[in-house]
């Protein structure tokens, strides 16, 4: 395992802000809304604090307040948190991010599962956290990698915890995440003591005829998603390069795709840094624009765009302990009657009154009471 400091230029920086003052944006008129895309308003806002109030160096500075390595195996070099607690009995625990996630959305998590004795959270089961970057994403990206798609990314993750001496563990993730963790559990269910997810990847078919309300409802908001928010999952799907050389070409560019993401995810009541940081959402913006992954963190939409069978399906059941927190802003959210054809051993089914998509960044003290009871409930 090699060690690892994140220490970028001071010209970088300086680079960024020029081309941040040097782009063009446009007000698109009366007949422009939210519905189109991130507003003129709400990224002019972003753009001004990007440029003259955040402060990369001190996000960098949390960031190596932890240990962090690249572990390389077959020609990908993927970079990780070790971040061990300092009390007694802790369970190893990998967190895997998303897409347009990385490492740093856990940021507000870490010390919960850390060391919750600390942080006011009585009787709460410790972790030793294991928290990769996507290997296509952040500084695990490298410009003539070779795409990996979810399966692939999966075994990658069961050869980091082999190399990390981890015999039995747990696993936790959302968006991409939530996938990655249950072709885990497919892959190897000896050496996983259960997953938690936050969003549960199911299939999306629209030609199943709902047995109760619960279903009709969930697809219902299903077919809303796909006729109207999948238009991303589409073009990284299908042609993502074409998307990417633009991104990579203009930080404008890149804050407006990711943005707008966090604006239509979270459970913001269009006030969206008042239930996250604005400052965790540019260093993970920033983290896209420093490392110029933005194209190959297309790769798994490509590859399963182009994959006969969807990832989680009914030949490959998951019979190890998951548990699920629900948020009700995320994407979609399948009910349990169809969750446990999948899932064939859900011990915890968590409920929430508010959140979204990002819930590590969100929900950070729901998500770290949700994952402890869940692996309370199987020690």
């Amino acid at each position: 395992m090699e060690q690892f400091k994140s220490n970028i230029d001071n010209k970088v920086l300086e680079d960024l802000k020029d081309k941040i003052t040097n782009s063009r944006i446009l007000d698109w008129g009366a007949g422009y809304n939210d519905n189109a895309g991130i507003s003129f308003k709400k990224l002019s806002y972003i753009l001004d604090y990007w440029k003259n109030h955040f402060c990369w160096k001190n996000e960098e500075n949390n960031l190596n307040k932890y240990n962090q390595f690249f572990f390389k195996l077959d020609g990908i070099k993927t970079h990780f948190l070790h971040i061990k607690s300092t009390q007694e009995n802790a369970q190893p625990l990998l967190l895997i991010h998303g897409w347009p996630g990385s490492i740093f959305e856990f940021f507000d998590l870490i010390p919960l599962l850390t060391n919750p004795e600390q942080n006011n959270l009585k009787d709460f089961q410790p972790f030793d956290l294991i928290i990769p970057s996507l290997p296509n994403v952040g500084f695990s990206f490298s410009p003539l990698q070779n795409p990996l798609g979810l399966q692939e990314i999966s075994s990658h993750f069961i050869n980091l915890m082999k190399a990390l001496d981890y015999e039995k563990y747990f696993v936790q993730g959302g968006d991409l995440g939530s996938f990655i963790a249950s072709i885990m559990a497919t892959k190897v269910p000896e050496k996983i003591k259960g997953i938690h997810l936050n969003m549960l990847p199911l299939p999306r078919g629209l030609d199943k005829k709902p047995n109760n309300p619960e279903e009709l409802l969930y697809y219902e908001k299903l077919k809303h998603f796909m006729k109207f928010e999948t238009g991303y999952q589409q073009i990284q799907g299908t042609k993502p390069f074409t998307l990417a050389h633009a991104l990579n070409a203009s930080p404008v560019a890149l804050c407006s795709y990711i943005a707008e993401k966090f604006y239509t995810w979270v459970d913001n009541d269009n006030d969206l840094f008042s239930k996250i940081n604005i400052n965790i959402m540019l260093a993970n913006i920033s983290l896209y624009w420093f490392s110029g992954c933005i194209g190959a963190s297309f790769w798994p939409y490509f590859l399963r765009h182009r994959s006969p069978d969807w990832p989680i399906n009914k030949n490959t059941p998951i019979n190890i302990p998951m548990g699920y927190s629900e948020f009700p802003k995320e994407i979609f959210l399948p009910p349990i009657s169809l969750a446990s054809q999948f899932y064939k051993n859900i011990v915890l089914w968590s409920s929430h009154d508010s959140g979204g998509h990002f819930a590590a960044m969100e929900k950070p003290r729901e998500l770290a009471g949700d994952i402890n009871k869940f692996v309370k409930d199987i020690l």
